[in-house]
């Protein structure tokens, strides 16, 4: 294990995609590479769109296929593989919560999901720098399947509450207000850094901007689709989002930048990995569910 108990070594190089923090100009993205972000989303948004749209039985399927996909790749990207303990564990610990989510309509309450992953990183921690071949495996399987697998299963359960489809909707029209007020806002007028150690290009300015965009859609969007409750509550609730979804993206960023990845993954041509995709919407959903429910 490295020094830092909780991932495995970082490489020698910077992670170029978040940026270094110093004055060396990014290089903008080659037309190839351009073309082929918009290729996948044009084929996978409105894949998505259909998806929730008509709900059973396809839902269930694409959060099951998605989240054992995005655990695999997470299990790859701190360094198992295949067949190792750890991934079979987390495996093995994450069919449950999806099985629970499509055929029972409930899944592990939050405070037990969040112990266990609590648990796992603390024992990572707390072991030192150590290797061990049994505790290891499991430690990473758990977190795996429960800062995973257990927040993405709460698809299911949102798109089957009442108005679930428009509250599905709602996330992520709110989420993709959050991202991209940050981003421009954030070329436009940033200059104090969020968190240069673990996201350089990430300013205080566009937190704001993502913070206000969110805010506006948000609360524009459940107008619109005359979902219940009061506009004061869900703009809070907008900002919330806003605020979840940029804790993920800063997770995954420091989780990347510790091993010394560019991308989670290679899945979506152009985007790189699920993770890439999900970090800023993994963590949003159970909090709109449990608003809701």
């Amino acid at each position: 294990m490295s020094p830092d108990p909780c991932v495995p070594s970082p490489s020698t190089g910077d992670d170029q995609s978040e940026g270094d923090g110093n004055t060396r100009p990014t290089t903008p993205p080659r037309a190839p590479n351009f073309l082929l972000r918009v290729l996948t989303a044009a084929v996978g948004l409105p894949v998505l769109f259909a998806v929730v749209w008509i709900g059973d039985p396809l839902v269930p399927i694409a959060v099951a296929i998605i989240a054992v996909a995005a655990a695999l790749e997470f299990y790859f990207l701190v360094g198992m593989r295949w067949r190792s303990p750890g991934t079979l564990i987390g495996l093995a610990l994450a069919a449950p919560l999806l099985v629970e989510a499509a055929f029972f309509g409930e899944i592990m309450q939050p405070v037990i999901a969040v112990s266990l992953a609590a648990l796992c990183l603390a024992v990572l921690s707390l072991k030192g720098t150590r290797p061990s071949r049994f505790v290891d495996p499991i430690m990473w399987g758990g977190i795996g399947a429960y800062l995973i697998t257990w927040p993405l299963a709460h698809f299911v359960l949102l798109r089957d509450l009442a108005q679930g489809r428009d509250w599905v909707f709602y996330t992520f029209i709110t989420v993709f207000a959050a991202d991209t007020g940050a981003y421009f806002v954030g070329k436009a007028v940033g200059q104090h850094k969020l968190a240069p150690r673990i996201s350089p290009n990430k300013t205080m300015e566009g937190a704001g901007g993502g913070v206000a965009a969110a805010a506006i859609l948000g609360t524009l969007a459940h107008y619109v689709m005359d979902l219940p409750g009061a506009l004061a509550p869900i703009a809070a609730l907008s900002v919330i989002i806003a605020l979840v979804s940029m804790a993920g993206d800063l997770v995954e960023s420091y989780l990347k930048r510790r091993v010394g990845a560019k991308e989670s993954g290679k899945l979506l041509p152009g985007h790189g990995g699920l993770l890439d995709r999900l970090d800023s919407v993994v963590f949003t959903v159970p909090l709109v569910y449990y608003y809701v429910a």
